[in-house]
């Protein structure tokens, strides 16, 4: 069999996937009887080099918080309120009270527009905090006294006593912190290895197709209360096996794929945010994880070649 040639890139940091906020509320103008739910904690550390369009933080509302024990909740109206004010908005996107930060709401994974109404919701909603073009500027995403919500989400175009929708308030005093962490890239080459060494399908073959490599983040400043990293596998359908990546264009090897795993084998979660757990808020630092790259046989034939796969590198900060 010749050469695999995984290739793996840390791509520059997408940016705050924390703290989040819920809520669910009333309608336009603005009831009384709406249950508000804060988000986001006191204080939410961001950088301040966001690039305009960066997602900056996701909030996930359950169907069970919405809905109760139902599997979805029936038509439900949606309005938006800028600031958290009183006046609504067209949308999807509104501003908050931090300059350079706006919002929008996803309902059934779509942003939704001012006085929507929507047949059914049938999955968790995602608040979103985008970084707009205004001037980033620290200050708290606080809505006013009086109508703190920023949307309302109801079964009917007005809440009422009875009758009573859920009101999403952000809460968090935004602070910025000087710069982020670098992922540069980097490419591994695994060594050959021959066919027979691979038994059948989930088997690795032996020690000498494995090639370790660390990830790095190089420079991260100091003053974020976590830095996160998230795996994110390139390319078409994923091989059904744990940590396995699919393979790019131009790769002649069939039946075979390269597996990413700790430097216990454990198989590499993709998806997912994980903490940098070496990360210090005093000081920052530079920082590395080992992992390992190796070859696992993904179908019963395997067909000798080369394959290449690619991942990317994606960095959160709270």
């Amino acid at each position: 069999m010749r050469h695999f040639h995984p290739i793996l890139r840390g791509l520059a940091a997408r940016l705050p996937q924390a703290f989040v906020l819920v809520a669910v509320a009333s309608i336009s103008p603005k009831a009384l009887a709406t249950i508000d739910i804060w988000a986001f904690g006191s204080t939410l550390n961001l950088p301040n080099t966001l690039p305009i369009g960066t997602v900056i933080s996701r909030y996930t509302i359950s169907l069970s918080q919405l809905c109760g024990s139902a599997s979805s909740c029936p038509r439900q109206f949606v309005f938006l309120f800028p600031n958290g004010g009183t006046i609504t908005a067209p949308g999807p996107l509104i501003t908050t009270n931090v300059s350079g930060i706006s919002t929008r709401l996803l309902v059934n994974g779509q942003p939704v527009t001012n006085n929507t109404s929507v047949a059914s919701v049938n999955s968790p909603l995602e608040v979103q905090l985008v970084r707009d073009d205004r001037p980033l500027v620290a200050g708290s995403l606080k809505g006013s006294a009086a109508n703190p919500g920023y949307y309302n989400v109801c079964p009917t175009s007005i809440c009422y006593s009875g009758n009573v929708g859920r009101g999403i308030n952000l809460s968090a005093t935004v602070r910025l912190v000087n710069g982020t962490c670098s992922t540069p890239d980097q490419s591994v080459a695994l060594p050959a290895m021959v066919m027979h060494k691979l038994k059948g399908v989930g088997s690795t073959g032996d020690q000498s197709g494995t090639k370790g490599f660390t990830l790095r983040f190089d420079n991260c400043p100091p003053g974020f209360a976590r830095v996160g990293y998230t795996l994110t596998p390139i390319g078409g359908p994923m091989p059904a096996l744990a940590g396995a990546l699919p393979a790019t264009g131009g790769s002649t090897a069939k039946g075979v794929a390269i597996q990413i795993t700790g430097t216990n084998g454990t198989p590499a979660t993709f998806n997912q945010s994980l903490p940098l757990s070496a990360y210090s808020t005093s000081t920052g630092g530079t920082y590395s994880i080992p992992m390992n790259a190796r070859y696992i046989q993904t179908e019963a034939t395997v067909k000798p070649g080369t394959i290449s796969s690619m991942m990317s590198v994606l960095v959160d900060y709270q």
